[in-house]
């Protein structure tokens, strides 16, 4: 016992150490900073004395003899010499510094632990009893206050360190007196444990020095364990805590050292989080749970509500430090507020109101500062932030499933009508995360979906998860909406809106109906509308073809082969929705190829001849739609065995009509593309067809492919002239 007495003592000599060196330091910075400001001051007037004394110049000139005189020219430098002393650095005396500083404290060490061995000794021999023994304690104690007292004028670091010793002591000396001696009651005891604290805090404030209230601090959160015998109440406790931190709060503002609150916030979450773990929460009674809740709220507003007045009174080079108390006390509250609940094992979900809770406080204590029109805006910013984070985690602690996507959406367009509003950078950063987490928890919510059995109790477009799918997907839009005065892009909005819809129906469709052929088929031909309209509603002006071709090329050819991808599975299928989406899907598709190609040609004349890649891409999609169109239509009509046929007829209509556009006007590039198709028709006839096609078919194919390049050769005969002349 008495070698832990000794160590606690020497941790003590060093923290008083420690503290006068950062006390001596905010000391100089103090006293350089008004230095500077005198001499800003200084040099703000000089130029107005240089003025009036450079006036006289002139008549100066006219008599000779005084021109010599200095003395204008003296009163004009001195001035400037004035700032000059402020850089010159003074050398450190280290003899003086050990001598008055070093000497002193390591002095007051060693005649503690001296004392504290020659007492250990005593003991030892049974010199003393343990009446003597708390005596002999009280009066090292109290020989080393009047010490302190008479030195308090001249050597006031000096005078404050041994006044922390003495309490110390005393501490220490009340603690084995009542654990050990049993000379003391708890009740007893524990007033004089305080009694000293209120003794130490009143020579802090005569000293005019912080590390003593801050030993006085740690110390009156010490007594109670000094004291304690495990079977206390925790009534008493905590409102013992209470008073301190109040009390702390009261001499931090009224001093201005802010480092007491920082210490008390600390001690008082420790200790709290120590009975919480000690009592073991499991076994405790929803009453002494509800208690323990109450008294997590007064300490969780005792810290927001001084620490946020103690940072108005602007202490320097603390307060980012107690922004980071205020910060941080909210979410140990959080936490402590959510186990206590956990642990009172209620019949509804209440986590949510706590997380409102902090929120509102945030909030209303963020509007009285901005009412008040004090210019603290960091402070405003940090409780603000703190407000939104805490509203946005209330519905995934509070709710399940579709609802927190419902209400990070609602939050998005709150936040974001509130940046257009006022323009904050906080709201800025929520206006970009909280989508992202909107996103995030809709994904969450269709692969929670997915993993569901299909063809649940609800209907197609008539459940929660739709309905989930269109409000998010519309906030979206109202998003860019609201943004569009802001510096925030609205395609961003826009296209994820787009994008959310699009899940909604898609997933929709593959959950509620039946069969799988079935629900594709919807998915795939709402899928080719989907992308039509986008190039009808953004391609002439929101995204213009001119600028976003290869996209739209891109989005033109997967509509393509989702539909080749979808015939293939429908082939022989007798079921008429899957066949007659085929046919919409197919007429969709030849819009959207039409769209694509007067959009395109609107910006680049076709005979340009960086458009023959566009011109190329469009025929041969063009080509694939037939054909796929003609083997659509020989497996529902029942002829199978025709479909080589039919694909040679495909291509050659095709090729046919390639020409005709070619001719009709002037395209060179067009024409070529035909004969390529008229090639491959050719070869394939040669290859293939000769050789395989049944007699009807090779009939036909024959008859239909001679009739064509008979016209073909007719036409280029004809309008040879025009045709040449004019090409490219």
């Amino acid at each position: 016992m008495e070698y832990t007495l000794l160590i606690l003592l020497l941790l003590i000599m060093i923290w008083i150490n420690l503290r006068n060196k950062i006390s001596k330091s905010q000391e100089k910075t103090e006293e350089l900073l008004k230095e500077i400001a005198a001499l800003r001051k200084r040099l703000e007037n000089s130029p107005e004395v240089v003025d009036e004394i450079k006036e006289p110049e002139p008549e100066i000139l006219k008599e000779p003899e005084v021109f010599v005189q200095p003395e204008p020219v003296r009163a004009i430098v001195e001035p400037a010499k004035n700032p000059q002393p402020q850089k010159v650095r003074k050398p450190v005396n280290y003899e003086k510094y050990i001598g008055e500083n070093l000497f002193g404290k390591i002095g007051i060490l060693i005649l503690v632990l001296g004392m504290g061995l020659f007492v250990k000794y005593a003991i030892d021999k049974e010199w003393i009893n343990e009446t003597l023994r708390t005596i002999l304690g009280f009066g090292m104690g109290g020989l080393l206050l009047f010490v302190a007292w008479r030195l308090k004028d001249s050597y006031r670091t000096f005078s404050s360190l041994l006044a922390g010793g003495a309490f110390a002591i005393f501490y220490v000396t009340v603690a084995i007196a009542y654990h050990y001696y049993g000379l003391f009651s708890q009740t007893v005891a524990f007033i004089l444990l305080v009694l000293f604290t209120g003794f130490m805090l009143s020579l802090s404030i005569l000293y005019n020095r912080r590390e003593l209230a801050i030993i006085a601090l740690v110390g009156g959160f010490i007594a109670p364990f000094l004291v304690g015998s495990g079977d206390g109440s925790y009534w008493v406790l905590f409102t013992y805590v209470m008073i301190l931190d109040l009390g702390m709060f009261g001499l931090s503002i009224y001093k201005k050292w802010g480092e007491l609150p920082v210490i008390c916030f600390a001690l008082t979450w420790i200790v709290f989080a120590g009975y919480t773990y000690a009592a073991d929460l499991d076994l405790m009674g929803s009453v002494q749970l509800t208690h323990l809740l109450i008294f997590s709220i007064a300490f969780y507003l005792i810290f927001l509500l001084s620490v946020a007045s103690i940072v108005r009174i602007n202490i320097r080079g603390i307060n980012q430090y107690l922004l980071g108390v205020i910060g941080l006390n909210n979410f140990v509250f959080l936490f402590f507020a959510l186990c206590l609940l956990q642990n009172m094992e209620l019949e509804r979900n209440c986590k949510g109101l706590v997380t409102l809770f902090v929120a509102a406080i945030n909030f209303a204590l963020f509007f009285w500062i901005k009412r008040k029109g004090e210019p603290f805006t960091f402070l405003m910013h940090t409780l603000l932030g703190i407000a939104l984070t805490f509203v946005s985690v209330t519905i995934p602690i509070q709710l399940e499933g579709t609802f927190i996507t419902l209400f990070w959406a609602s939050e998005v367009m709150i936040i974001l009508w509130f940046y257009s509003r006022f323009r904050l950078r906080v709201y800025e950063i929520f206006a970009w995360v909280l989508p992202v987490l909107t996103l995030g928890s809709y994904g969450m919510d269709v692969f929670h979906g997915c993993m569901e059995a299909r063809y649940g109790d609800s209907s197609l477009f008539i459940n929660g998860l739709f309905a989930t799918g269109i409000f998010t997907g519309l906030s979206y839009w109202v998003d860019a909406w609201l943004v569009r005065p802001t510096r925030i892009s609205t395609k961003g909005p826009l296209l994820t809106g787009c994008v959310v819809l699009y899940i909604a129906f898609v997933f929709d469709f593959y959950s509620y109906v039946d069969p799988s052929i079935v629900s594709f088929s919807y998915i795939e031909t709402f899928t080719v509308a989907v992308l039509f309209a986008a190039n009808v509603l953004l391609g002439k002006s929101y995204l213009p073809v001119s600028r976003n071709a290869g996209g739209y090329g891109l989005l033109l050819g997967l509509s393509l082969s989702l539909f080749g991808g979808m015939s293939l599975w429908v082939g022989y299928d007798d079921l008429f929705i899957p066949r007659f989406l085929l046919w919409v899907s197919l007429l969709l598709i030849g819009g959207h190829i039409f769209v694509l190609g007067r959009y395109y040609y609107k910006a680049f004349d076709a005979r340009e001849k960086r458009t023959h890649g566009m011109t190329l891409y469009i025929c041969l999609l063009s080509t694939i739609l037939l054909a796929v169109g003609t083997n659509n239509l020989l497996n529902q009509l029942g002829l199978p065995d025709e479909l080589s046929a039919g694909f040679s007829i495909s291509l050659s209509l095709a090729g046919f009509m390639q020409m005709a556009v070619g001719m009709r006007l002037h395209l060179k590039v067009v024409r070529m593309i035909s004969l390529a198709t008229f090639s491959i028709v050719l070869l394939k006839l040669v290859m293939v067809d000769l050789w395989l096609l049944p007699t009807i078919g090779k009939v036909v194919v024959f008859i239909i492919l001679g009739v064509i390049l008979l016209i073909l050769s007719f036409l280029y005969q004809k309008l040879k002239t025009v045709l040449f002349d004019d090409s490219l």
